[in-house]
């Protein structure tokens, strides 16, 4: 798996990153923050996509 910039290369392993509760459905995050609630799975995976792409540019631009 590809790590971020100025991390050590690691094994990773695969989790569930989206949790249904009778409040809604949440993702987690690799920071280890939970983020939700969403309405539906459909809802909680397009804001994870967000989520990761908003990341992604912020870590672009820092490391510019």
């Amino acid at each position: 798996m590809k790590v971020r910039a100025g991390e050590a290369d690691r094994s990773w392993f695969r989790s569930e990153r989206f949790i249904h509760t009778s409040d809604g459905w949440y993702f987690m995050t690799r920071e280890n923050t939970q983020e939700g609630p969403y309405r539906s799975i459909t809802e909680a995976e397009n804001e994870l996509a967000m989520y990761i792409r908003l990341t992604n540019q912020v870590d672009q631009f820092s490391n510019a």
